[in-house]
């Protein structure tokens, strides 16, 4: 059996209860498979609910009644070594609240010490549902987004992100990133619990589905998607490919405005890995966004100084310093096919 939430401030099982508690243990113990649970990576289903212990270890507030610290995760080192460290505190980020009214605590693993590839973490902007100022990062954030991942390390769109409801589509499942952002990031079927407030009618945190349907190389296709600006850098990106959100826009953390990546590690992720992990710093002066553009284009043949070194060493779009990116090249871009 994994760990259940260990929970605080609750009154102590009454006989009945803590004879069920011993019972569950011995079980345990004993390696029963009558009283073992389905909760697993493979599975996908990490939660607990209410037939936990065969419906006796529900809204029980202490794991140590049931499961011995040293017993836990033994065939997961890298989660054993932050829980025998941690300990039941820990719990509630995986497998949920058991029943109680205590909170999931994601960030007691999912920190800059413990994991900080998971995810790549940087300055104070983020998406922390309010536009106004930048929040500190809580796991009641984190659950809005992920309230069911599998915690096997491998990123999957419709068992890492939370299957949000559509006015448009329903449940439908994701076919990439975009999809999840787009049900909220919309004009008029947003989710009715996290509504994008003080957004101008221009603004793109509203216009993003239709910015997406639109022209743009960077999302659904319109046309023969034939670009002017030909070149690309060595990868699996190609003028065919529909790159994600969270290519350009790092969701956890970033110093740059509109929350664009600060580096290749944190986007990008079809590009070579060398290119990628070296990491290429992206600085946003203004509205000149070369370092951005630069990590993925490359002038084939090289036009209008497309071999003017950008900030962060790279050279490859016809840039001059402190330029205006968007006067030619926005999103959803009606004019010129693609960006």
């Amino acid at each position: 059996m994994l760990a259940v939430p260990s929970l605080a401030n609750h009154s102590r099982p009454g006989p009945l209860a803590t004879l069920g508690l011993l019972l569950i243990l011995c079980c345990s113990l004993a390696a029963n498979p009558a009283c073992a649970r389905n909760v697993s990576q493979a599975t996908g289903n990490l939660l607990l609910d209410a037939s936990h212990g065969n419906g006796e270890a529900w809204g029980k507030p202490n794991c140590s009644s049931c499961h011995a610290l040293q017993r836990l995760h033994n065939s997961v080192p890298d989660i054993k070594t932050i829980v025998n460290r941690k300990k039941f505190r820990t719990c509630t980020g995986c497998h949920g609240s058991n029943g109680s009214n205590a909170g999931r605590q994601c960030i007691v693993c999912h920190n800059s010490k413990d994991l900080p590839l998971s995810p790549v973490r940087g300055g104070r902007h983020r998406h922390d549902f309010n536009t106004p100022k930048d929040l500190r990062t809580t796991s009641k954030q984190c659950v809005v987004c992920h309230q069911s991942s599998d915690m096997d390390g491998q990123f999957e769109l419709n068992r890492d992100l939370t299957v949000f409801n559509d006015a448009d589509v329903g449940k439908k499942p994701y076919n990439n990133k975009s999809e999840f952002c787009l049900r909220c990031h919309n004009v008029d079927h947003q989710q009715k619990k996290w509504r994008i407030k003080h957004a101008g009618n221009r603004d793109q945190s509203l216009r993003a589905e239709d910015y997406y349907t639109l022209i743009d190389a960077h999302g659904v296709r319109d046309g023969d998607g034939i670009g002017l600006y030909n070149g690309l850098r060595s990868g699996a990106y190609a003028y065919q490919t529909i790159v994600d959100c969270s290519d350009c826009h790092s969701l956890h953390g970033t110093r740059n405005p509109n929350l664009i990546i600060e580096n290749s590690r944190q986007g990008v992720p079809l590009l070579e890995q060398d290119i990628r992990n070296h990491p290429y710093p992206v600085d946003i002066v203004g509205d000149d966004y070369s370092d951005l553009c630069v990590l993925c284009h490359n002038m084939s043949q090289t036009l209008d100084g497309g071999d003017t070194v950008t900030r962060n060493g790279l050279t490859g779009v016809h840039f001059n310093s402190g330029s205006d990116c968007a006067v030619c090249h926005n999103h959803g871009e009606s004019v010129q096919r693609g960006l």
